[in-house]
């Protein structure tokens, strides 16, 4: 998609109705190819701004370019264990910078590494809100405000100088400066520079014969609207240019209806999913609630013809009516679900299974268990001996947390 570049030309002032603001804009299209630009104010930029373009809805295709004269930019150390701990003390680490309140400035940092140095460009709240609100007015949401200095070439031994009417801003491999064109050559003499890249415009006869002979000079970018069409073109190739707009700033990305559109389906895919899990627990429940009533029916009626058996149990009444109706039962094929079907009707909330071994060949289970009281463990054990389990306890002992127990079950 296109993109639009804007760079203000100053601060914005409030009006009864509206902004005053002046800024050039060019638009760039996916190839790199130059599609209109022009010199606008704000009434310009309400007409620029037209709400049916359905590329100018996505932030991260608008870039605004503001004047350096109005960031500083530092570069610090700040000590911390940790990404999050450094961006916090990285403000009082660089008040001592400036010479207002730091709360009225705004810090935005390059990537913060552990150890490194970390970049940082400052700015007043109130200017950075102004341009914001001036453009929230017209529609327009920046994805990138951006110094214009941040996209001028850092070379080491190199500087890049940008002429703008009668001032220069000049930016080395570790610094930038706003100054005006006369004091140029005296900062230009103050660096140990090899190469010099003059943009928008040329060194005069007489500050060239008093610039150091060994400086290669080069020139770029000449022409109506050449500024911003030098740093359009620098905007691919500067991905680390800090963006001002960071923390509370940060531009928010609009939906992808096709997302919203998946997002519908996962949401009422849940929804059917947690209807049949709710369903199946309720069915289970039901179905154990019905066996449990039946087991206890079926105890019931065997005592009562049979009232001198008191030691009567469901597992063991099932196997007299096996062998009643000439099914053999042995005790050899008791498998695992068994066994785990059974630990599970005796084992509370205040009971913790650490581990499981079967041994099919044994038709036998070794458990560990974590509980409270070595009482518990009896009452587990008559539990399962309640359901036709043979449980050894093969060891016992306290540990951290409660009593750490390993049984043995067998069929009966």
């Amino acid at each position: 998609m296109p993109t639009l570049f804007l760079r203000v030309l100053s601060p914005v002032e409030r009006l009864e109705e509206g902004f005053a603001i002046g800024c050039e804009w060019l638009i760039v299209e996916d190839d790199g190819q130059e599609r209109a630009q022009g010199v606008t104010d704000y009434r310009g930029l309400a007409d620029l701004a037209d709400p049916n373009v359905d590329w100018l809805r996505t932030p991260t295709n608008i870039v605004v370019l503001v004047p350096s004269e109005h960031v500083l930019g530092v570069s610090c150390t700040v000590p911390g264990r940790s990404i999050g701990q450094i961006r916090r003390a990285l403000p009082y680490v660089v008040e001592e910078y400036v010479a207002t309140d730091i709360e009225g400035m705004h810090v935005a940092s390059a990537a913060i590494k552990r150890g490194a140095v970390i970049h940082c460009c400052l700015i007043d709240r109130d200017l950075l809100q102004g341009w914001l609100d001036c453009f929230a007015s017209l529609g327009i949401v920046p994805g990138f405000m951006v110094p214009d200095a941040e996209l001028l070439p850092a070379e080491a031994g190199t500087a890049c100088v940008l002429l703008d009417g009668d001032s220069a801003l000049v930016r080395t491999s570790d610094q930038a400066a706003t100054l005006d064109r006369t004091n140029l050559l005296m900062a230009l003499g103050s660096l140990e520079l090899h190469r010099l890249t003059m943009i928008n415009g040329e060194l005069t006869d007489i500050e060239r014969s008093q610039l150091d002979a060994g400086i290669e000079v080069e020139s770029a970018a000449s022409g109506e609207g050449a500024i911003l069409t030098y740093l359009a073109s620098r905007w691919p190739e500067q991905p680390s240019a800090i963006n001002l707009l960071q923390g509370e700033y940060t531009p928010s990305l609009p939906r992808d209806p096709s997302m919203e559109r998946w997002r519908s389906v996962a949401t009422l895919a849940g929804i059917c999913v947690l209807i049949m899990l709710l369903t199946v627990t309720v069915e289970g429940f039901w179905s154990s609630t019905q066996a449990n009533s039946l087991e206890q029916r079926s105890l019931a009626l065997y005592r009562d013809i049979f009232p001198q058996d008191r030691t009567a149990t469901p597992a063991s009444i099932r196997r007299r009516v096996q062998s009643r109706l000439g099914v053999r039962v042995t005790s050899d094929h008791k498998g695992m679900v068994e066994f785990i079907g059974d630990l599970a009707g005796v084992v509370d909330s205040s009971m913790t299974i650490l581990g499981i071994d079967y041994n099919d060949a044994r038709s036998e289970l070794n458990t560990e268990l974590l509980m409270r009281r070595y009482e518990d463990v009896d009452r587990l054990r008559e539990g399962l001996t309640s359901r036709g389990v043979d449980t050894e306890i093969t060891s016992a002992e306290q540990a951290d947390g409660g009593v750490r127990a390993r049984l043995r079950l067998r069929a009966m």
